[in-house]
Order: C-alpha cells, then sequence, then structure tokens
C-alpha cells in the first residue's frame, strides 16, 4: 500500500480519477464554460434569425405609402405602377 504522501503526489488531492483538475464534472469546472457558451451561440443564432426574417417581410415604407395613396383614391392605377416601378429601380 503506498502512503498517503506518495497516493497525493502521484494522483493528487482528488485520486486516480480526477476531480476538479480532471475531465469529472466538477463544480465550475470547464464544461459549465462550453454549456454557457453553447447558449450563448444558440440564443445569438436564434436572435439573428428572427432579425433576419422580419426585415425579409417588411415592406419599404414608400411603397405602403403608393399603396395607401392607391387605396384611398388619390392615384389611379398607371400612377401607382409608375411610382412602383421607379422605387424598385431604385432600390435594385
Amino acid at each position: 500500500m503506498l502512503s498517503p504522501t506518495t497516493a497525493l503526489l502521484q494522483h493528487g488531492p482528488m485520486g486516480p480519477h480526477g476531480g476538479a483538475t480532471g475531465m469529472g464534472m466538477a463544480p465550475g469546472g470547464w464544461w459549465l464554460l462550453l454549456v454557457a457558451f453553447v447558449i450563448a451561440a444558440v440564443a445569438v443564432g436564434a436572435l439573428l434569425y428572427v432579425q433576419l426574417q422580419g426585415e425579409a417581410t417588411a415592406e419599404p415604407d414608400s411603397l405602403e405609402t403608393l399603396k395607401q395613396q392607391y387605396a384611398s383614391g388619390e392615384i389611379d392605377e398607371t400612377e401607382l405602377e409608375t411610382r412602383a416601378d421607379r422605387l424598385l429601380q431604385h432600390e435594385s
């Protein structure tokens, strides 16, 4: 049998199977950092996805204004098409 001093020198204070310094799931270990990183990455990805989806479905304000003017009778269909074409050409 090994003396306590020899065992401590060979295996460290937590024994031969690790602990806080080994690959186990010790409180405050590196695995906590990894879990936090994965959660943060998923959250950032979800926020970016929602932001990009919102921008893709939003209509330009000027085109919406044209539609409202047409609906209220301020402009006719020909004027709507002319202005909408002009707006779409400038956006491209």
